[in-house]
């Protein structure tokens, strides 16, 4: 009678298990969701002509007999069973559709496009970007001329591969899902060179339709002292296409920011536009005229260091050539100084020479030293007698 009981016992208890296990298994499968390689068997009680087995492609949709195409991706089965329902309603009166999963798609990401080796490959745990791609034998490009996606469901999530694979960026490289697709495209590019006064003059991939402005940029910007924006050229295979950079860098005024070709040489030269100032001024000398504003007789002064206790500001003069000719020009500095009259602050002008003569009026802190002196000279003895 014991043994009786533990044999009914033992296989209750196993009933118990297997039950459980099952419902696990169900459970498992009610939440589901398939995507691409998964198989799907349906049974429509009653018209095996619209029973089948189906595979989920990469776009999602599947023809299903008598309910025509369906989008599966991210769908449960309970919910495929429910659309295949109720399209069959339109042929049949009250359908019985069961789907089922007859095999599970395999734990893949796909890696496509400039890459060694594109395919698919099974996903391993913490798989992220970097990993995927170098299962695929890495680029067949450099990153900043890479056009890259992740592809998850119906999301496009742009990938920053300079960001990746330049500077080490981990946001960068995303944490991968079975399913998820890498696109990685070659992005159309021009090279260029970029030389004169910029900081990093060399050759720069830039994307197609770029203009002058990007390549400036791309060259870490300009010497602002010594570059000369308004002359900047294109030497295109020879042909000379003059550029405003200072047009379209600090003005911002789009229509000069020429579009660039394939194998342009970008040249931003240095300002050679000078003039000298020259007499009594703190710092005599040759200086540079700033691009995009006039430079007025006032602007060279303070270059200058500003006049001298005998510098003569009645009557300052200006050397230019101008026709052929050196012309003087006679200023009358004074009224601009004491009257703020503009027209006694003229403009200068490249290879000007601005004068500033030293006055003939008595200089009292002159005549003041000298009295000290001679006092000096009288209080030690040194005049008597003389």
């Amino acid at each position: 009678m014991r043994v009786w009981v533990t044999l009914f016992l033992l296989a209750w208890c196993m009933g118990c298990l297997t039950g459980q296990t099952g419902s696990t298994d169900q459970n498992t499968l009610s939440e589901y969701t398939l995507d691409t390689g998964d198989v799907l068997s349906v049974v429509v009680v009653r018209h095996s002509e619209f029973s089948g087995e189906y595979a989920v492609p990469p776009d999602g949709r599947v023809l299903f007999h008598g309910a025509g195409e369906l989008y599966v991706r991210g769908l449960t089965l309970r919910q495929v069973e429910e659309r295949l329902r109720e399209a069959l309603r339109q042929r049949l009166r009250e359908p019985i559709v069961s789907v089922s999963l007859k095999q599970a798609r395999p734990m893949l990401v796909f890696v496509e496009g400039q890459v060694g080796k594109p395919g698919a490959y099974p996903i391993q745990p913490g798989w992220r970007v970097f990993e995927a791609i170098a299962a695929a034998e890495g680029l067949k490009i450099l990153p900043e001329r890479a056009i890259a996606f992740l592809m998850r469901g119906n999301e496009t999530i742009p990938l920053d591969l300079v960001a990746l694979y330049h500077r080490g960026d981990p946001s960068a490289n995303l944490l991968l899902q079975p399913g998820d697709k890498i696109s990685v495209q070659q992005r159309l590019t021009i090279r260029v060179y970029v030389s004169g006064q910029v900081n990093m003059p060399g050759f720069y991939d830039l994307e197609a339709g770029s203009g002058v402005v990007q390549a400036v940029a791309a060259a870490q910007g300009y010497h602002p002292e010594n570059a000369s924006l308004s002359r900047a050229f294109i030497d295109r295979k020879g042909t000379i296409i003059p550029v405003n950079l200072y047009a379209a860098i600090v003005e911002g005024r789009a229509e000069h920011n020429l579009p660039l070709q394939d194998g342009d040489l970008l040249v931003v030269p240095s300002n050679l536009s000078r003039f000298a100032i020259v007499g009594q001024v703190v710092r005599p000398g040759y200086y540079l005229i700033p691009e995009g504003k006039p430079l007025l007789l006032s602007d060279a002064v303070a270059m200058a260091g500003g006049t001298t206790a005998r510098a003569l500001t009645s009557r300052v003069y200006l050397l230019r050539l101008e026709e052929g000719g050196l012309k003087r020009l006679e200023i009358p500095y004074q009224r601009f100084l004491h009257k703020g009259d503009p027209a006694a602050n003229p403009p200068i002008r490249e290879g000007d020479v601005v004068y500033f003569a030293e006055t003939k009026r008595l200089d009292y802190s002159q005549v003041t030293s000298a009295l000290s002196t001679l006092a000096v000279l009288w209080g030690s003895g040194l005049l008597k007698g003389r």
